[in-house]
């Protein structure tokens, strides 16, 4: 009977892990076959050349420069968005209508992130944006925002918190929801409210939760791509060219598919490490809790 009802369970998984083997698994080793190989996608002859894709990477001035970017958007975009989605959850904690704001922001957070770019470049539009328009207001001469290699990068960061605001404060706010009134009560007696309640009591106690948020955003920021490409396609002069930009640029308009799938596996390899490093902090924060 016990084989039988095994026999069933593999049964129904099996179209689902054969999905998975197709459009998963498989194109993960190609794609690591391919980093190793010198290929343009169009010829049938790939030529086998080791570590050298990898290797170039790293003498490569524009992948350099890539991974500097890269950091500079994963940097503040992870740490402003939880800040702020910790800001925004404390705030509306005890508000009328918690439930709509909540709503409101986490709302960039569901939005099409291709529609959202679209949305942001015209705000960004030098002539007819709305950025533009409100210093105009003040006869105050915008800049071209997103032509510009002093501002495109912040602009496209400032996209990148917009879109993690909402979630982090999702979780903020499930975290803050969870903690004991108790706690509170008792520190409100010994004169401990207010910003000595937030320092000494909920930043402690939520803890794991930044954990998760910090990282999380982290591993999202690296491998940002769709409102970059959107907005700046990677420019002006590669100054918001982020890794996975990069990655598109080689793989799609040069046809170096060994490079672009070097590239491919190194940020993945980042995630993976992120990810490692994650579970092993959790389990110490809630050792130490």
């Amino acid at each position: 009977m016990r084989s039988a009802n095994a026999y069933k369970a593999y049964a129904l998984i099996a179209p689902a892990f054969l999905l998975f083997l197709i459009f998963n698994a498989y194109p993960l080793i190609w794609s690591l076959y391919i980093s190793f190989t010198s290929w343009d996608g169009l010829n049938p002859v790939k030529e086998f050349i080791g570590f050298d894709n990898y290797r170039l990477l790293f003498e490569n001035h524009e992948f350099i420069v890539s991974i500097k970017v890269t950091l500079i958007y994963v940097f503040f975009v992870t740490i402003l968005s939880t800040i702020l989605g910790f800001i925004v959850a404390l705030n509306l904690q005890k508000i009328k209508f918690s439930r709509f704001y909540r709503t409101l922001y986490f709302s960039p957070v569901v939005t099409a992130t291709v529609a959202a770019g679209v949305v942001w470049k015209l705000i960004f539009d030098p002539f007819s944006g709305v950025i533009n328009k409100s210093l105009g207001a003040f006869n105050v001469m915008g800049p071209n925002w997103l032509s510009d290699t002093r501002f495109a990068l912040p602009a496209v960061i400032i996209v990148g918190i917009w879109k993690r605001i909402g979630f982090a404060m999702v979780v903020f706010a499930a975290g803050l929801a969870s903690l004991p009134t108790s706690t509170y009560e008792a520190a409100a007696l010994d004169g401990a409210d207010g910003i000595k309640a937030i320092r000494f009591i909920t930043i402690p106690l939520l803890k794991p939760i930044f954990l998760v948020v910090f990282i999380t955003g982290i591993i999202d920021s690296i491998q940002v791509f769709d409102h970059i490409f959107i907005m700046t396609n990677g420019g002006p002069m590669g100054s918001t060219q982020v890794l996975s930009m990069l990655l598109y640029n080689q793989g799609f308009r040069l046809f170096h598919l060994g490079t672009a799938s070097a590239i491919g596996w190194l940020i993945l390899l980042g995630v993976l490490l992120l990810g490692t490093v994650q579970r092993l902090l959790a389990k110490k924060v809630i050792k130490n809790a």
